[in-house]
C-alpha cells in the first residue's frame, strides 16, 4: 500500500470514528458493534432506541463537522483483557464486551469472525497480551488503528446509506442498523465519486428489472429467491437455447440431473468437506440426510463413470442448464448478482485425457469470445487464480497443480487473451480462470468461470483405460460461459442500461395502432400474424390513448422496434419503423414493405446482430 493510500485508509477509519462519535452524541445510549474501512469509505454498526433513515444525515454530519472544528485528538492507550472487558461493562456496551470476552476464552488472535484488523490486539507467540483503544473528544473505542493525528485532517465526506446487518453476520443475531460513509482526501473527488453513484443507480439491474418486469421478490417466497416475470423468463429462455445450440454445435452432450443428493455423493467429491456450510440439507424419514444441490459436477461424474471406458470415449463434453441452491447470508444477496435459488448454471464438465487439455482448454476460450461478442459484453478480461504454494492453501500434488496453471497460462499466451494472476483465489481442486468486469460502481467482479480440476477425478476414482492398457485419472475442466443465467442477466442489464440486444430483447416489436377502427385492427392482426409465424416476439398497443403517450410507454420498455399503424400504413401497406437509438446505424430511413421489415428482423435475430440493419 502506498503512502497515499494509507494515508487515506487511515483518515476513512478516523471517519468511521467521528460518525460514530457523532451519533454518540446525538443518541447516548447507542450500543455499537464495528466500523471497518471498506472501499472508497467505511460503515459503522449501531444498535439505537431510535430507526435510523436518510432525513437523520444532516444532522449526523452537522455533529461529525463540529467535531471535525474541534480537532480532537486521536489518543492511543492500552488496557488489559480484563481491564477492557471491565470497560466494555461500565459503558454498557455488549458488542464489544462479547468480543472480548470471546478473546479471552479463546486466549490467541486465531478467532473466526473477529476481525483482528479492527480490535486492537497486541500479541506475544499468538497470545492476547494487552487491547489497544483509540479515544477522541468524549468517544473511546476498542480498535487497532490506524487514525490520523487529529479530527481536523479528516477530509471530505458524505453520509450515503443505511441498512439492516445481522450481529457478526448471523441471522440469529440481533440484526443492527449499518450507517455507511463514503470518503475521500478532496471535496472534488467526492464529487466524482458521487456522480458516478448516481449513474450507477439508473443502470441498477434491481431498478432495470423492476421497471421492464423481468423478474421480482416476494417476503412470502423467501430472500434470495427471484420469481422470473414473463419477460424475464423470455430473457433466460432465449440464452439458455442460445447456449445450447451454440455448446451442442461443438460437441457437447445434455443431461438432466436431479436437485437432491444423497450425502454419500458430496463425501466421496470433497465438498462435505469443504462446502458443507454453504449447502441446504435435511434428514428423510428414514434418516439418511440429503442435500439440495449447490453444484452439479458430482453428479456428471456419475454419468462418466457410466459412459466411459477407454480413452477413445475421450474427450466427454456433458452439459446442463442445471437447478442449484446456495446457503447464502442474507446481508450478501444482492438482486440477480448474488441469490439462493434457483440458480440455473450454464455448467458444462469436460472429460479429457492430458494429451487433449490444452486443446480443449481452447475451444473454450473460443467460446468465450463467440458468445460475449454475440451477447455485446466488451470490458472483460480473465483472471487465472492460482493456489497459495507457500502457505500450502491446497490439496494434492504440487506439481499437478503447477502443471495444469502452466498449461492454463500458454492456452491464454496462444490465444492472444488478456489476464492477470491472482495467488490465493484458485478452487479446493485446480487452478481456474475467471470472467472478471466492472460493475456500474467501477468496483471488479466476476462474470463466469473455467476450472481445471486435478484433484476430484483421483479422489473420486474415476478412471479410464488409456493407450497402454493402463488405469488413468482423467483431467476435467469445469466450464460456465455465462456463469449462472441469473447472475449474467443481472450484469447484461447493467451493461446494457436494459437495451438488450434485437435478438435477446423479450418483445422486439411493439405495434401502435393510431385508432382503434375495424380496419386498423385487422391490418395490424394480420402484421402480427406473420411475425409470429416468423418467431419474432411482438406485441400491440391498442389502448384508447394518444400514439405519442403510447410511444413513450414503448420506449420506456427499451424496445427495439416501434411501428405505428394508421391510414396511411394501411393504405401503402408499408411500413417506418422507429429504431431504438443505440441500435441505429443510419438517421435516413425508409418506407418498408411489410414482409421486408418482419424478415428483416427476423434474420438480425437469427444472425445475433448487435446494430438494427434497416
Amino acid at each position: 500500500m502506498s503512502v497515499d493510500d494509507t494515508r487515506l485508509h487511515a483518515m476513512r477509519h478516523s471517519l468511521a470514528h467521528i460518525t460514530a462519535a457523532a451519533v454518540k452524541r446525538l443518541w447516548p445510549k447507542a450500543k455499537f458493534g464495528i466500523g471497518p474501512v471498506i472501499e472508497n469509505g467505511y460503515y459503522y454498526d449501531f444498535e439505537l432506541d431510535h430507526t435510523l433513515s436518510v432525513e437523520d444525515f444532516p444532522r449526523i454530519e452537522a455533529e461529525m463537522q463540529k467535531i471535525i472544528k474541534e480537532s480532537q485528538p486521536f489518543e492511543y492507550f492500552e488496557l488489559t483483557i480484563n481491564e477492557a472487558i471491565k470497560w466494555a461493562k461500565e459503558e454498557n456496551q455488549p458488542y464489544k464486551l462479547e468480543l472480548l470476552n470471546d478473546l479471552k476464552r479463546a486466549g490467541t488472535t486465531s478467532i473466526k469472525e473477529l476481525d483482528t484488523n479492527e480490535l486492537g490486539l497486541s500479541t506475544s507467540e499468538n497470545k492476547i497480551d494487552n487491547v489497544s483503544f483509540y479515544k477522541n473528544g468524549d468517544f473511546t473505542d476498542l480498535c487497532r488503528g490506524p487514525h490520523l493525528e487529529h479530527t481536523g485532517q479528516a477530509g471530505a465526506f458524505k453520509l450515503q446509506k443505511i441498512s439492516g446487518a445481522y450481529w457478526r453476520g448471523k441471522n440469529t443475531n440481533t440484526q443492527m442498523q449499518r450507517l455507511y460513509g463514503v470518503a475521500f482526501t478532496t471535496a472534488k473527488e467526492l464529487k466524482q465519486y458521487l456522480h458516478v453513484v448516481e449513474e450507477a443507480k439508473l443502470r441498477d439491474h434491481r431498478k432495470i428489472g423492476t421497471e421492464l418486469g423481468i423478474f421480482m421478490f416476494s417476503d412470502l417466497v423467501g430472500a434470495g429467491l427471484p420469481l422470473w416475470m414473463p419477460a424475464g423468463e423470455q430473457i433466460k429462455h432465449t440464452l439458455t437455447e442460445y447456449m445450447r445450440e451454440k455448446e451442442e454445435a461443438q460437441g457437447y452432450k445434455y443431461v438432466s440431473t436431479p436437485v437432491l443428493a444423497h450425502e454419500t455423493l458430496y463425501q466421496r467429491s470433497g465438498h462435505t468437506a469443504y462446502y458443507a456450510e454453504d449447502m441446504y440439507s435435511f434428514k428423510d424419514n428414514e434418516g439418511n440426510r440429503f442435500y439440495l444441490k449447490a453444484m452439479s459436477c458430482p453428479h456428471h461424474h456419475m454419468i462418466y463413470e457410466r459412459l466411459v471406458k477407454s480413452y477413445r470415449d475421450l474427450p466427454l463434453r456433458l452439459a446442463e442448464p442445471g437447478t442449484i441452491y446456495r446457503n447464502e447470508l442474507s446481508g450478501t444477496l444482492t438482486g440477480l448478482i448474488r441469490v439462493r435459488g434457483a440458480i440455473t448454471q450454464n455448467d458444462a464438465h469436460i472429460y479429457v485425457t492430458s494429451d487433449q487439455l490444452k486443446a480443449e482448454f481452447l475451444r473454450v476460450l473460443e467460446l468465450f469470445k463467440e458468445v460475449y461478442e454475440q451477447v455485446g459484453i466488451t470490458d472483460y478480461w480473465y483472471r487465472l487464480s492460482l493456489p497459495d504454494f507457500e502457505n500450502k492453501k491446497f490439496a494434492g500434488a504440487r506439481d499437478v497443480w503447477e502443471k495444469a496453471s502452466q498449461l492454463i497460462r500458454e492456452a491464454l499466451d496462444e490465444f492472444g487473451a488478456k489476464y492477470v494472476e491472482a495467488e490465493g483465489e484458485a478452487a479446493f481442486y485446480g487452478p481456474k480462470l475467471d470472467v472478471q468486469t466492472r460493475n456500474t460502481l467501477g468496483k471488479e467482479d466476476s462474470i463466469a468461470t473455467n476450472q481445471i480440476d486435478v484433484l476430484v477425478p483421483e479422489r473420486m476414482g474415476l478412471k479410464y483405460i488409456n493407450a497402454k492398457g493402463e488405469e488413468e485419472a482423467p483431467f476435467i475442466i469445469h466450464r460456465a460461459i455465462l456463469g449462472s443465467y441469473e447472475r449474467f442477466i443481472g450484469f447484461l442489464l447493467e451493461k446494457t442500461a436494459g437495451k438488450l440486444p434485437i435478438w435477446l430483447a423479450p418483445e422486439q416489436i411493439r405495434f401502435i395502432t393510431v385508432n382503434q377502427e375495424i380496419e386498423t385492427i385487422t391490418f395490424t392482426e394480420q402484421i402480427m400474424n406473420e411475425a409470429q409465424d416468423l418467431g419474432l416476439r411482438i406485441s400491440v398497443d391498442n389502448a384508447n390513448e394518444s400514439v405519442g403517450k403510447k410511444i413513450r410507454s414503448a420506449e420506456l420498455m427499451k424496445i427495439p422496434y416501434i411501428v405505428v399503424i394508421g391510414e396511411q400504413e394501411i393504405k401503402s401497406k408499408q411500413l417506418n419503423p422507429r429504431i431504438r437509438k443505440d441500435l441505429e446505424v443510419s438517421l435516413n430511413h425508409e418506407a418498408l414493405e411489410v414482409d421486408v421489415f418482419l424478415k428483416t428482423v427476423a434474420n438480425e435475430t437469427k444472425s445475433k446482430t448487435s446494430r438494427s440493419s434497416l
